[in-house]
């Protein structure tokens, strides 16, 4: 009996030779679409539910649910279905996606709380984007597999071909903020984006109809006839599969978030990491991969152990690297064993499953478990240690993987911290000689562990987890996690101020002396640009009703005068609860008692205040890396000033150490037919407390010029330059990398 010859069977190659690079090209388009449509969406939705990281984190669960989706449906209908069923399905699918293209909201408004989008917002991601994401989502092993079904030589192992997919990842995520973003709106980004997908839709259908006209004779069964013995999959092999590949997926994470929070907050620093990620993956999927997985398996505990020594020196360029070193060689092993260890082509979907499965759960332990576990992050050491645990045992050791030491060793480790701790020795307080015996101490310890993965992992997980609590100084109070990072309540050096710090960025100070506490510090000093409004609006204008987008510690309510209504706007509760505690901080209960707090997205919420409402908006967002973009763009300017008297005033904070957003808000200010004014050069005197004088950058924006003029007549402020030439921030565009420093 011979099989149906495809009704398209013009599109099929003569040469199965050519096969490679047709999947492979359809491979990185796919991949490159794929990650290309989360952050255009993303950004799509980010106006209507704020700039929570709820939103951010619902979105990356969807899309990882939805890889998960599609990973299942290729494994699925490659186990259940002869090849021609899963060509014409597929090939229904990918057509069935362009009923909604271009991708955008399409008119869809779920209703939605500022504080709880999840719901609406799950909701408007599965209408609008889950069919095309669930589509691509399965392209990768459903390709391969097909592949595999074809005259190939490579066929038989078609697992290079996840390189190509790979490289489309590593264009996309580099290419989009460098060069997508910067050059396309959003609204063009979907059409450009719909382009795309129309080619890969013909490529696809180019792949299928190849595989199904070089097929050999088996391939008409549900699948290929293979050596049962060899191709057999057991149950300890798929969760190794899955911690393989949940290990990498947790680090990249807990990498990320350690190193922007703790060493270096510079903004799309993320990209670093996540291409070394999928840097990985092209290296050892790849035919002759350029990095030997032996090597990285001789270099990773060495690595490792070196971090552990360092670990707790965050203020050093070369422990940034180490870090970026570690997890990049990390990675390539946990990657490179998976690669070791796959199955043939019978069993390819669902290693990729298994793959897939650990990818997720990796990415939802830290981004949903860990902020509720954990006051620090926690995680990311113990992803090493994860990794570590996961190294293969020696070929020539004679013992079992698992020792009854490889627990005890540990725990007696575990033991010596907790004995060092509670007899408060601090190694590093005893000059060079305390340090030298430690960290020889720490490193002899852990060399010996390496040999045995489990004890090494155990090992790390207890001296990477252990060293911060034994070096930490004396003056930290508390310290809490939410979903927005770590903040961390403490008393300075000097023994003057309670300090709230948001990782390595202080949010506030207040000196803890009873004579000085309502003295406005750090970069609301009196003599800071904010101070220098309150002094002339003070006396020459009556301000009723101000709004402060930000919270921190509440020092700008020091600036309240009797009769004045003060609301601040705050997204994160754990902020509020720790302005609130007067055993640190009093600006709220000493200054504005009666001070409304609405906890929620600024944006949002000062959209459901009356128009007219204010006099004086202050906007205290852009701290650190944690660039809001919605809040400073052309509707978000306009949303202000609906909400603001005729008179009135929006303040800016633009303090920041890599990015520059005066010009982006002149721009604005000038297209809207606004006025707006920055500081002059202004001398003043050196404080004696750092914490109570810090060097801040503002912009002040008024409907009139004389509304600002008392600024630049008592106070030496210039009006803000606009940028010639440059694209306004809009809701549809936005540029961060125009705006570095």
């Amino acid at each position: 009996m011979t099989t149906p010859t495809p009704p398209i069977g013009f599109l099929a190659l003569k040469n199965a030779r050519h096969l490679s690079p047709l999947y492979a090209t359809a491979l990185l388009v796919s991949a490159l679409l794929l990650f290309w449509i989360q952050p255009l969406f993303t950004k799509m939705v980010l106006p209507r539910f704020g700039g929570s990281p709820a939103v951010w984190t619902t979105a990356s669960m969807f899309f990882q649910v939805m890889l998960l989706a599609g990973y299942f449906y290729a494994h699925l209908i490659s186990q259940k279905f002869v090849l021609r069923t899963q060509v014409l399905l597929h090939l229904a699918l990918l057509a069935a996606v362009f009923l909604v293209l271009p991708i955008g909201l399409n008119g869809i408004l779920p209703q939605s709380d500022a504080q709880t989008p999840i719901v609406s917002l799950l909701t408007l991601l599965m209408i609008c984007l889950g069919l095309p994401f669930f589509v691509l989502s399965a392209t990768a092993p459903l390709l391969q597999k097909w592949f595999s079904h074809t005259s190939h030589a490579d066929a038989v192992d078609p697992y290079f071909l996840y390189s190509a997919s790979n490289i489309g990842s590593m264009i996309a995520l580099v290419g989009y903020p460098v060069v997508i973003e910067p050059a396309l709106g959003l609204a063009r980004q979907s059409m450009v984006w719909a382009g795309g997908y129309a080619l890969l839709a013909v490529l696809i259908a180019v792949c299928a109809v190849n595989a199904w006209h070089q097929r050999d004779t088996g391939a008409t069964l549900v699948a290929p006839v293979r050596d049962t013995a060899k191709s057999a999959v057991h149950w300890p092999q798929r969760i190794r599969w899955m911690l393989l590949a949940l290990a990498p997926s947790s680090l990249l994470l807990g990498v990320t978030q350690h190193i922007s929070t703790e060493i270096a907050a510079v903004p799309l620093l993320w990209l670093i990491p996540l291409s070394l990620y999928v840097l990985t993956f092209v290296n050892v999927f790849a035919r002759r991969p350029l990095v030997r997985h032996s090597w990285m398996l001789k270099l990773q505990p060495m690595l490792v152990l070196l971090l552990a020594l360092v670990w707790i020196l965050n203020t050093y360029f070369s422990v940034f690297i180490l870090h970026l070193a570690a997890f990049f060689v990390t990675a390539m092993m946990c990657h490179g064993e998976l690669a070791r260890t796959r199955p043939d082509a019978s069993r390819l979907t669902e290693f990729y499953l298994w793959l897939s499965v650990g990818g997720a759960l990796g990415g939802t332990i830290n981004a949903v478990a860990a902020p509720l576990l954990f006051s620090s992050i926690l995680e990311y050491p113990l992803a090493i240690g994860l990794a570590c645990m996961l190294r293969p045992a020696p070929q020539k050791s004679a013992n079992p993987v698992f020792h009854w030491s490889d627990i005890a060793f540990p725990l007696v480790l575990a033991l010596a911290f907790t004995l060092l701790i509670s007899a408060s020795i601090r190694p590093f307080a005893h000059g060079a000689m305390g340090v030298v015996v430690y960290l020889q101490a720490i490193g002899l310890v852990l060399y010996l562990f390496h040999v045995r993965p489990i004890r090494f992992g155990l090992g790390v997980m207890v001296a990477l987890i252990a060293s911060p609590i034994l070096h930490l100084p004396d003056h930290v109070l508390e310290r809490h996690r939410s979903f927005f990072g770590v903040h961390t309540v403490l008393q300075d050096k000097s023994e003057k101020f309670h300090v709230l710090m948001h990782g390595i960025t202080i949010h506030g100070a207040q000196y803890i002396a009873a004579g000085k506490r309502l003295e406005p510090t750090t970069y609301f000093h009196r003599d800071s640009p904010l101070g220098q409004l309150f002094f002339v609006t003070d006396a020459h204008h009556h301000i009723k009703r101000v709004g402060v987008i930000g919270l921190g510690v509440g020092t700008t309510a020091c600036y309240r005068k009797p009769g004045q209504e003060w609301t601040f706007f705050e997204i994160d509760p754990v902020v509020v609860r720790l302005a609130k505690d007067t055993r640190y901080f009093s600006f709220l209960r000493d200054c504005a008692p009666d001070a409304k707090i609405m906890l929620g997205d600024g944006r949002l919420s000062v959209k459901a205040m009356p128009d007219r409402h204010f006099d004086l908006i202050i906007i205290d967002t852009f701290s650190s890396d944690a660039i809001p973009m919605h809040m400073i763009t052309r509707e978000a300017l306009a949303l202000y000033f609906q909400k603001l008297s005729e008179d009135g005033i929006v303040m800016f904070h633009v303090s920041n150490q890599y990015l520059d957003l005066a010009p982006v808000l002149a721009n604005l200010a000038a297209a809207a037919g606004l006025a707006a004014k920055m500081p002059g050069p202004h001398l003043s005197l050196p404080p004696d407390d750092p914490l109570a004088q810090m060097e801040s950058r503002w912009i002040a924006i008024s409907r009139r010029a004389q509304n600002l003029a008392l600024l630049e007549s008592q106070e030496g402020w210039v009006a803000a330059t606009p940028q010639q030439g440059a694209r306004l921030w809009t809701d549809d565009f936005s540029n961060v990398l125009g705006a570095l420093k």
